[in-house]
């Protein structure tokens, strides 16, 4: 397993953990669980002095391009 892989297995149920607690954010909002809806509950919920390296990973997913 290359360094990158281990990097990102380790890092993935910390990025789960952000992604679903801002999914459960929008959803008790009951607003539409979109992209652009989840990273904006993201950067609420995460102020700048709270952003470490799973919550810049979560957003870097929801903003990969579409395929």
């Amino acid at each position: 397993m290359s360094y990158e892989d281990r990097f990102f297995a380790e890092m993935h149920p910390q990025v789960v953990e952000v992604l679903g607690l801002a999914v459960m954010q929008v959803l008790v909002e009951q607003r539409e669980p979109s992209r652009e809806a989840l990273i904006e509950m993201i950067q609420v919920l995460w102020q700048e002095d709270d952003v470490d390296l799973a919550v810049e990973l979560a957003i870097d997913v929801l903003s990969l391009p579409k395929e």
